[in-house]
């Protein structure tokens, strides 16, 4: 029984309950146009405990054994709650993690590491995988630290682990099908983790604002697919009453002004691929191929960086010394008509005094014919299971209990995910839950971006921190070390893939 979150929402709040699923379909009633490709749309949304889809896991009893989960020290634990609080989040992974154990006679243990680099996470889980010692059945690291992980070969197949199912559901078939590699999957997420979630790009508007210039329906815009960049432009533009808010005479950056859009350094990448570009992709031939550059690329950049360059529509705040979080504290100021972050913020604005609503990134143009929302490099937490020397009855229990675990988050982490971003918000604006439907389920990942290709993560958002705006030079510097460093990867990656074989 397939529902989208947002008429799931709609009928619950009158029982004051919520159950979704975290990659849920677009309802094709409120947005065909939008909906993402077939083979992105694989979720099943259920509404009682009766309707639970059946995990395929067959009873087990692993006589106490201890399950152990890596958890790098940068990103979202998703193991983090252990007793009953009355917080959504923290009871849902508790509530989770008692029940795999109590169905398996197991016990469930993170463990986060001490390593505070995003890029290095991986190095802590190598001695572990290199010393032969089965440490940990699973791990859960940054994008960053994770491909680094499989270029060093200390990740498995997800596919060769028995009864690790990735078609189910629960599992983000995003992310699974983007990152595989000649028939391989080293990392998926889903369900199990609201780190995807968080990380996820997204913008938010001040309703009141918006009401106050007399603006129209972005939820309407998106709908129609009329949502764009240049569209976008247009509404941040014409925020113009009472900038200098201090009276200081300066509208430059200032911490206390008002502006049409405060921006986040990362959301460069999200722009990039929203309109459909990716820095590479993995093609059939299993290699990792470099797509960044085009016409389209160099046309959207031009298209987004007239106004997030322009110091009177935009405010990068992160450029000035302000303190990581100041986007956040000055949209919930009400000092902005946008505010472009993720999904992780949304949290900080339980107690804004304007309403606020939540979009997807813009697209390139009106023909374009699908949204595409990616997940910040930096923050997003990805699922492996490292090398071990478990035999095949080792790794069945590894796959039982990593099956079960984003099992029951489909029905705990992730409607208390929905509950705490929308909480105090679902009874006035219904619609931005609808909005969370279409991000999640238009969610794409950019392993161009994760393994680094080219450092070009970061010479995007570099133009931005200098506001520069020569793309194609920024691309050509780096297309020469980006072509070799691939060739070495692709080399790696393979040499593993036949290991396997």
């Amino acid at each position: 029984m397939k529902k989208s979150i947002s008429l799931l929402i709609a009928l619950l709040m009158l029982s004051g309950q919520i159950m979704a699923c975290s990659q849920a379909t677009v309802d094709e009633a409120d947005n065909s146009a939008a909906a993402p490709n077939p083979s992105t749309d694989a979720s099943d949304t259920v509404s009682a405990e009766t309707d639970r889809l059946d995990d395929g896991l067959e009873d087990a009893d692993f006589d106490g054994y201890q399950y152990n989960i890596f958890i790098h020290a940068t990103i979202t634990n998703d193991f983090l709650g252990e007793e009953i609080t009355g917080e959504p989040i923290n009871d849902a992974q508790w509530e989770r993690v008692l029940t795999v154990q109590d169905n398996y006679n197991c016990i469930i243990k993170p463990q986060v590491q001490t390593n505070t680099n995003n890029r290095t996470g991986h190095k802590e889980l190598g001695t572990s995988v290199e010393a032969g010692t089965n440490d940990y059945d699973i791990a859960c690291m940054s994008a960053y630290s994770s491909c680094n992980a499989l270029v060093s070969g200390y990740l498995m197949d997800l596919n060769s682990i028995p009864n690790l199912d990735l078609t189910k559901p629960w599992w983000d078939q995003n992310s699974i099908e983007e990152s595989r590699i000649l028939g391989k999957n080293f990392f998926a997420t889903g369900d199990i983790s609201t780190g995807d979630n968080g990380a996820t790009y997204c913008i938010y508007f001040n309703k009141n604002m918006a009401e106050m210039y007399n603006m129209p329906s972005f939820y309407d815009m998106v709908d129609n697919m009329t949502w764009t960049i240049d569209n976008f432009r247009i509404y941040a533009e014409q925020v113009t009453a009472d900038l200098d808010k201090d009276n200081d005479g300066n509208h430059v950056n200032d911490p206390d002004d008002v502006y049409g859009n405060w921006i986040w350094d990362d959301i460069m990448m999200g722009i990039v691929n929203s309109t459909g570009i990716k820095c590479c992709t993995i093609d059939e031939e299993g290699n990792i191929t470099l797509q960044l550059y085009s016409e389209k690329f160099v046309n959207a950049f031009d298209k987004f960086a007239s106004y997030a360059f322009n110091k009177d529509v935009t405010c990068a705040y992160q450029r000035n010394g302000y303190a990581a979080d100041y986007g956040q504290i000055a949209f919930r100021e009400g000092r902005g008509l946008f505010f472009m972050q993720n999904l992780g913020a949304a949290i900080s604005f339980r107690e804004m005094e304007d309403d606020f609503g939540i979009l997807p990134l813009p697209l390139y143009d009106e023909t374009q014919d699908r949204y595409y929302n990616s997940a910040a490099s930096w923050s997003l937490s990805l699922y492996t299971i490292p090398k071990s020397s478990h035999d095949n009855e080792g790794l069945a229990r590894i796959g039982t209990i990593t099956q079960a675990l984003a099992y029951e988050s489909l029905y705990t982490l992730t409607p208390a995910y929905y509950e705490q971003t929308l909480q105090n918000k679902v009874s006035r604006d219904v619609e931005s839950a609808r909005m969370l439907d279409l991000i999640f389920a238009t969610r794409t990942y950019d392993f161009g971006w994760y393994f680094e290709v080219g450092a070009y993560n970061e010479s995007i958002m570099n133009l931005l921190r200098s506001y520069n705006t020569d793309v194609a030079s920024m691309y050509r510097m780096a297309e020469k070390s980006a072509t070799k460093i691939l060739k070495k990867t692709n080399e790696k990656i393979k040499s593993m893939i036949e290991e396997f074989n």
